[in-house]
């Protein structure tokens, strides 16, 4: 589920909130870098996403016009991490050498 980065309230909308559009429960923006797919904290100018750096705001918890925005949902991201980790096993078993015999 979508949710404000700020208070936790659902975003019952489906895609992304526009660049001015306010949480109903609290009235923080929703269009903010806390709020994206592409936002960390630790990663550079805060984005994981390239081109979106160009368009980076001093503070990732204020509104942003930045077309790159993609509003997190963090089941989408667990399932992807899940989908990820089970790739990587059968990688890795594919690519285990042969039993010696």
């Amino acid at each position: 589920m979508k949710k404000c980065h700020h208070c936790g309230e659902v975003w019952a909308e489906r895609g992304s909130p526009g660049t001015r559009e306010d949480c109903l429960e609290c009235g923080y923006p929703l269009h903010v870098c806390a709020n994206c797919k592409f936002y960390d904290g630790m990663a550079l100018e805060w984005c994981r996403e390239p081109m979106a750096r160009s368009e980076k705001p001093h503070d990732p918890k204020k509104s942003t016009s930045c077309s790159w925005f993609v509003f997190l949902d963090p089941e989408e991201e667990r399932i992807d991490s899940e989908k990820s980790k089970s790739a990587r096993m059968a990688l890795e078993e594919l690519c285990k050498p042969p039993p010696k015999a």
